[in-house]
């Protein structure tokens, strides 16, 4: 059994981030090694932006997890939502619709298809309409709910489909958070990535047939960009062109949200295409995973109390430690910071934890590993009967015995002291009383 005396400690949570070598023409961006977790590069992660589009991750979770059946659960469109669309469309000039008809009637799972591939607006209320009882107001007060329980504190939903509204605001960081959720749903990330999807004939349809406005998906695509796996798209003129997108290459997976790229209604390639493939092959080109420190690694000694005849033991890493780092920086440009106990009391085993040491780069931590003794070292007896006594001699009940003794001995000596006088003074008195 170890004792270890260390002081408290505060370990910064920091995390080194890099800087691309081209101008990134987005409001904000927040890119993720999802294998490290590891923030590789960020602008503006948390501002405020409005989310457009990226909003329908929200809706898509909510239909996940509050419909039990997605293929059994029928849903019809009422007419106020097709009003509703009719109006938005109007004023828009031009809203992002699944051409559904009112008193059409979908399964909720196609209607998830409809809301993330065609980015429907009106399949996004009618997602909102069944799960929130009727009511879209309900269902947005989940949608931020839901937003708090995930950790996006920065983000208001006033909307379900990403239409302009006022106080409709998110930021990147908060869509990594919601789209890293998301992600974990079963069925999720199959829906996403689909390029296009046939619904079938409907009530109302012959047949549907919904294309992913992801075209970084899509292999005729001049967007296309093979290692790239959903998520969704989202543009408006406040909002600019934005994309939620995963990738992965050689065995590294990434995730990035890129906002708020400049909006133009005529373009022959929405711009945030090449910019997000810009990023992500950036990131594949320019890190890898390296082995930062080996297990068993000698790091020095602390300082040992109780084992006669030895002052030290000899400390070693836990295990190995590996990180995603610019592969232009070379091993030996990492450093390594013990954080060791003030002192160590024997009996010490191999292995038993002792302190740690903080892996530095250019000045910041990118991680941590335990430092445990390589040797075994035996405690004397002596030496901690000592130190128990010691360690009696310092605790509180010992030192209040002591006072206890000590208070209790001058007042039986001050009463003493004062019986002894009494006495003399009540033997003076029958004496005088004698003659």
């Amino acid at each position: 059994m170890i004792a270890v005396c260390i002081p408290a400690l505060i370990v910064p949570a920091g995390a080194t981030e890099y800087t691309p070598d081209f101008e990134v023409t987005a409001d904000a961006v927040y890119l993720v090694n999802l294998d490290a977790d590891q923030l590789i590069y960020q602008k503006n992660a948390h501002s405020p932006i409005a989310p457009a589009s990226l909003v329908k991750i929200m809706t898509a979770i909510l239909a996940i997890e509050n419909c039990q059946d997605l293929d059994g659960t029928l849903v019809t469109m009422r007419r106020y939502i097709q009003e509703e669309m009719y109006i938005q469309n109007l004023s828009l000039g031009g809203i992002s619709l699944a051409g559904l008809l009112a008193g059409e009637e979908l399964s909720m799972r196609k209607l998830l298809y409809a809301t993330m591939l065609n980015s429907g607006s009106e399949a996004a209320m009618m997602i909102a309409d069944t799960i929130g009882d009727g009511s879209i107001p309900y269902f947005i007060e989940m949608m931020n709910e839901k937003a708090r329980e995930i950790g996006a504190m920065n983000t208001t939903f006033k909307s379900v489909n990403g239409l302009p509204e006022e106080g409709d605001v998110t930021t990147a960081y908060d869509m990594y958070l919601i789209a890293r959720y998301a992600m974990d749903l079963p069925g999720f990330m199959d829906i996403v990535n689909t390029v296009a999807y046939n619904g079938g004939p409907t009530n109302m349809h012959d047949t549907l047939y919904w294309n992913n406005t992801n075209k970084m998906i899509a292999p005729d695509s001049q967007s296309y960009y093979a290692p790239v796996r959903g998520i969704k798209t989202g543009s408006t003129e406040e909002a600019g062109f934005c994309l939620v997108s995963t990738a992965s290459k050689n065995g590294y997976n990434y995730l990035a949200v890129v906002m708020g790229v400049p909006y133009k209604r005529s373009v022959s390639e929405n711009p945030v295409f090449p910019l997000t493939r810009q990023l992500y092959e950036w990131t594949f080109g320019t890190f890898s995973v390296k082995t930062l420190l080996e297990r068993g690694k000698s790091f020095g000694e602390a300082k040992l109390l109780l084992a006669w005849g030895k002052d030290y033991v000899s400390l070693m890493s836990k295990e190995n430690f590996s990180a995603l780092i610019p592969n232009a920086i070379s091993v030996s440009s990492v450093t390594y910071e013990p954080v060791l106990p003030e002192m160590v009391k024997a009996p010490v085993a191999v292995g038993d934890e002792i302190g740690r040491v903080r892996i530095m780069l250019a000045g910041e931590e990118i991680g941590q590993v335990t430092l445990v003794a390589s040797e075994t070292v035996e405690a004397s007896r002596l030496l901690i009967t000592l130190d128990k006594l010691l360690e009696i001699s310092r605790s509180f009940w010992f030192k209040f015995t002591v006072v206890f003794i000590v208070i209790s001995a001058i007042l039986y000596i001050i009463l003493m002291v004062v019986r002894n006088r009494n006495r003399r003074r009540y033997g003076r008195v029958n004496r005088r009383k004698d003659i």
